[in-house]
C-alpha cells in the first residue's frame, strides 16, 4: 500500500491552526551584519519592543499568561524566522511572550537597522509582510478551531502538521510534552489524555513512543484533520 500522505501538499490543508512557524524569513540572513548576535539560554524569556529579533538556531514559543499564572501556548517558533514584529511596530503592552524552549541563538536588529533595511532592501520588506500573512492565517485558523472543533479534531490537525515524511505506518513527530501540547490545543491535560487514549483503544491511533504516535487508520485521521 503506497504513502496516504504522497501527493498532499499544503494546497490539502483546510487549517493551519497549530502549525509550527519556521523558516519564513531565511532571506534575512543576507543583512545579519546590521544586527547584534546573542545566545539566550533554555527557559530564558525575552524582552520584546524595541527591537526586532531573527531566530538563526533554537526553538521559541508565544503564549500568554493570566495574572493567576494560567498559559495559552499560541504557537513555536523555529529557525529562521523574525519574530516580535507585533510589539516592534505596535506599541501597545499585552500579556503575550516569547520563552525560549531550547538554548537559542539570536540576532537582533535596532530601529535604526530597521528603517536601513525597508529603505535599501524593500525585497525583505516584502518578505517580512508574506511572513506576517502566514502568521495572521495560521492564528485566524487557531481561533477558528478552538471555537469551532471538538478536541479529538484539534489534536488530529496539530499531528497532521507533524506528520514524518514517507514514513510507513503513518508516523507523526509531537515534539513538546503533552502539557505544552494541550496549551496550544486549548484543553485540560486530562481532557487531553482522556481522548487519546478513547482513541488508542478504538484503533485510530496506536501509543505515543517517545515524541512520536502512529496513525493507525490514515483515512479516518486525516479526514478529521481536514485534509483531502
Amino acid at each position: 500500500m503506497g504513502n496516504p500522505m504522497r501527493g498532499k501538499d499544503n494546497k490539502s490543508m483546510r487549517s493551519m491552526a497549530f502549525k509550527d512557524v519556521k523558516d519564513q524569513n531565511s532571506p534575512w540572513r543576507s543583512v545579519l551584519s546590521l544586527a547584534s548576535r546573542s545566545r539566550r539560554a533554555k527557559g530564558e524569556q525575552l524582552q520584546l519592543g524595541k527591537e526586532l529579533m531573527f531566530l538563526e538556531r533554537g526553538k521559541v514559543r508565544l503564549a500568554q499568561q493570566t495574572p493567576e499564572g494560567a498559559e495559552k501556548i499560541i504557537w513555536h517558533i523555529g529557525e529562521g524566522c523574525i519574530f516580535g514584529e507585533t510589539p516592534f511596530f505596535d506599541h501597545v503592552p499585552n500579556e503575550s511572550g516569547f520563552t525560549c524552549m531550547t538554548s537559542c541563538l539570536i540576532y537582533t536588529f535596532s530601529s535604526e537597522s530597521v528603517s536601513q533595511i525597508c529603505k535599501e532592501r524593500p525585497d525583505l520588506l516584502l518578505n517580512l509582510v508574506h511572513s506576517l500573512a502566514r502568521k495572521v492565517r495560521i492564528l485566524s485558523s487557531q481561533t477558528a478551531a478552538l471555537s469551532l472543533d471538538s478536541v479529538l479534531v484539534r489534536f488530529c490537525k496539530f499531528l497532521s502538521q507533524r506528520i514524518v515524511p514517507d514514513s510507513s505506518p503513518l508516523v507523526a513527530n509531537i515534539g513538546i510534552s503533552q502539557h505544552e501540547m494541550a496549551s496550544l490545543l486549548g484543553v485540560h491535560r486530562v481532557s487531553l489524555y482522556r481522548v487519546l487514549h478513547q482513541q488508542i483503544k478504538r484503533g485510530l491511533f496506536g501509543p505515543i513512543t517517545g515524541d512520536t504516535m502512529t496513525i493507525l487508520r490514515p483515512d479516518d485521521f486525516y479526514k478529521l484533520a481536514g485534509v483531502y
